[in-house]
């Protein structure tokens, strides 16, 4: 059994395609702040969050 510890974060996006954002650049932009892309959240076949998480040390 792990001892790891994990905290978690949500990113929200808009729910039209249009205006969901570059989904590349923010996922880049929480892995060089050392999370990494766990879960999508869709809502009608539409990305709306994005969970990451990161070990804590």
């Amino acid at each position: 059994m792990s001892d790891q510890q994990y905290v978690y974060t949500i990113h929200e996006t808009e729910t039209t395609r249009e205006a969901m954002g570059d989904l590349d650049a923010i996922i880049n932009e929480y892995a060089r702040e050392g999370w990494q892309l766990t879960e999508t959240i869709a809502r009608e076949g539409t990305t709306v969050g994005l969970i990451f998480e990161r070990g804590v040390s």
